[in-house]
């Protein structure tokens, strides 16, 4: 599953191959693959049923609203997704 954000970045998120229950979310900017997150789908998805907040700390973070998704690397914004669709796109993996 890809998103598309900001500035030609895309988030690609992807089934770890050796353990089921964890993605890969990748960032990638013109093919180049910039940061690469393994974590948990029950973690991320009880980050988005939960209220607003940030989640990780590094160079990939994560803040949520009510309605939206925010992807920073080093601190800087590099686009948004509706959280339903992201919440949807959890669910199908």
């Amino acid at each position: 599953m890809e998103f598309r954000l900001h500035h030609d970045y895309i988030l690609k998120i992807e089934p770890e191959k050796e353990k089921p229950s964890k993605v890969r979310l990748i960032v990638k900017q013109l093919g180049k693959e910039l940061v690469c997150r393994k974590e948990g789908i029950a973690a991320l998805l009880d980050f988005l049923y939960g209220g607003d907040g940030r989640l990780f700390k590094g160079r990939l973070q994560i803040s949520k609203t009510k309605t939206s998704v925010s992807l920073y690397i080093n601190g800087d914004i590099i686009g948004s997704i509706e959280a339903k669709a992201f919440q949807d796109g959890l669910n199908k993996l």
